[in-house]
């Protein structure tokens, strides 16, 4: 601490993908990729290649399904899906086999056979347009990785100099996450990794405070910099001030005394003055809800679908869907699950097309599944198989206008039909829009007249709403919630659905950000579906407020031009009437 006093403190803004405050020294954590050559056999060779490649990926399936059955009681499921995914990578997909036909065929050894159909691999899902799988290479540079040390023979550890350090790299592979949680770092900083990668599920699974998106760190950051990692707010400092650290140990100490949320029973959740607010999660994984349900969540929001499908871009078969669903629905029980059909881009398909140039703006989503409906049809055969006795409702993504949700309702009952014809049973399942495009918002009394229920996209509707890309840094500040034509938005979805007598509920981040809620109530939502990161903070809030006031919030706010004055606004209501019910330095940044 002595010789950062001497240095300026300096302030990175980045993306907060697992919460927390770490406070230590930089220790660079740098490739592990080990250097080797071709080398070419002779004939009698080939085979013994082939026996030692074999080996090394039974090795590397035993070490899996370690990694996936032997994580302690105190992680959830998701950690054990993901090195799930890393075993359907060596014993479902067809990589192994490829890379025993390149040893054959080209008479090489194993470790230039797997760099060769490794990168294939990873050329194909690089080019995936959707940043949410385009993260998931880093599961295949796992696996190639674990073969190579498999056949090397020299298993990699995490050193214990990483212990109460921050450890700082441009990209970490799910098992580095599992190697350095056994050294208990202070945090971790890389310039990838979104909230969906499975490097930052696994920070979180593991209570390690990770921030990304900080480029060119090994230039920001020197070896041995003393830093804090703000895992909360997003924001990594260099050379803090000593009243800094100290501001941080405080909110550091803050978090660790309230330790975990008790178990919240069965008790509905309520504003003070009694308006029932219901939580909702939303998943990738059918075991995601057990946990979240001890927290408070009563029912899916949104189990994205979209998450079954391969890293190597392989839609589920109608069998393995149905097998999916019931779990889930299992799972939901009574509390329901709503189902996203694949919210996806035609690039995550294993037979592929050329890229779209704009694909947010291309065929995609509802669009795609009318356009490619064989494999629609296949996933609402699912469905409906699936929701015999079970508590399944269907959500529609990115719907534009009724004759979408037309269409989708004409290939739901011709499916049912065909099933029920040949003696195969099927539920009723409802069926929901997401509103998250601005044609949608307009026409959102008509769509209201044509569905079961509205869920509102606000990731979505901002960005369309706004015309900023969500993951652009350079108009990141361009991108507010708060904006006036966003506000007035989601009042008119919302009176849409009372018009017609349906619930909606918030499915993006506004609904699981504190900061935020108490205009969705205010406004007149009832129902908010959010991570299950987000439910504890949210329930504390809720069951502080008053939806009274929350009503006078809206009024106070209706006169603000832009999403600062609507922020500021806010910030003040919040400090002189609700400052006991937000975490410390929530109040303190930008929120626009």
């Amino acid at each position: 601490m002595h010789e950062a006093a001497h240095k300026p403190e300096r302030r990175f803004s980045a993306l907060a993908v697992s919460r927390g405050i770490g406070i230590g020294r930089v220790v660079f954590l740098h490739g592990e990729k080990r250097q080797f050559f071709r080398v070419d056999l002779n004939e009698h060779q080939v085979g013994t290649e082939i026996d030692r490649f074999w080996a090394a990926v039974e090795q590397s399936v035993g070490q899996l399904h370690e990694l996936a059955t032997n994580n302690g009681p105190d992680l959830h499921n998701d950690v054990s899906s993901i090195f799930g995914v890393h075993l359907l990578i060596i014993e479902e997909s067809s990589l192994v086999e490829k890379i025993k036909t390149v040893i054959n065929d080209k008479k090489v050894n194993a470790e230039w056979a797997i760099k060769v159909v490794a990168d294939q691999y990873l050329e194909k899902q690089l080019a995936v347009a959707d940043g949410r799988f385009r993260e998931k290479h880093l599961d295949i540079e796992d696996v190639a990785e674990r073969l190579m040390t498999a056949l090397g023979g020299s298993p990699s550890k995490a050193e214990p100099a990483y212990s109460g350090a921050v450890v700082v790299a441009r990209e970490l592979r799910p098992s580095a996450i599992i190697e350095l949680a056994k050294s208990n770092p202070a945090a971790l900083i890389t310039e990838r990794g979104g909230w969906t990668s499975h490097t930052s599920i696994l920070a979180r699974e593991f209570k390690l405070p990770m921030a990304s998106g900080i480029r060119n760190l090994s230039k920001l950051f020197g070896h041995g910099d003393h830093v804090i990692v703000d895992g909360i707010q997003g924001e990594v400092i260099r050379n803090p001030r000593i009243e800094t650290v100290e501001h941080f140990r405080g909110i550091r100490q803050h978090n660790s005394t309230v330790g975990s949320p008790p178990l919240a029973g069965e008790k509905a959740l309520a504003t003070i003055d009694g308006a029932q607010i219901a939580i909702r999660v939303n998943v990738d994984l059918p075991d995601g809800y057990t946990y979240a349900r001890t927290l408070g969540a009563r029912g899916i929001g949104l189990f994205r679908s979209e998450s079954m499908i391969g890293n190597l871009g392989a839609l589920p078969s109608e069998d393995e869907q149905f097998e999916v669903y019931r779990q889930i629905a299992d799972a939901a029980g009574e509390d329901r699950v709503k189902i996203r059909t694949f919210d996806i881009g035609p690039n995550h398909f294993e037979r592929r097309r050329s890229v779209e140039g704009n694909p947010s703006l291309g065929l995609r989503s509802i669009r795609l599944s009318l356009s490619e409906t064989s494999d629609f049809r296949i996933q609402i055969r699912a469905i409906l198989r699936a929701a015999v006795d079970k508590n399944i409702d269907i959500v529609l993504p990115m719907v534009s206008g009724i004759s979408e949700i037309e269409r989708s309702r004409s290939i739901l009952d011709e499916e049912r039909a065909k099933l029920e014809q040949t003696g195969i049973p099927t539920g009723y399942p409802k069926l929901g829009a997401m509103i998250e495009v601005p044609s949608a918002v307009m026409t959102a009394h008509e769509i209201a007249q044509k569905v079961d229920f509205l869920c509102l996209g606000t990731n979505d509707l901002v960005q369309y709403l706004l015309a900023v890309d969500r993951d652009n840094d350079a108009v990141a500040e361009w991108y507010q919630s708060l904006h006036p034509a966003v506000i007035r938005a989601i009042s008119e979805v919302l009176a849409a659905a009372k018009s017609a007598a349906i619930p909606v509920a918030v499915c993006g981040e506004m609904a699981g950000s504190p900061f935020y809620v108490p205009v969705l109530i205010g406004l007149g939502v009832r129902e908010l579906s959010m991570n299950v990161t987000s439910i504890t903070q949210v329930r504390r809030l809720v069951s502080g407020i008053t939806l009274a006031d929350s009503v006078a919030l809206i009024e106070s706010i209706k006169t603000a031009e832009t999403a600062d004055q609507t922020e500021h606004l806010l910030r003040e209501f919040y400090l002189e009437n609700w400052n006991h019910l937000f975490p410390p330095g929530l109040l303190d940044s930008k929120h626009r």
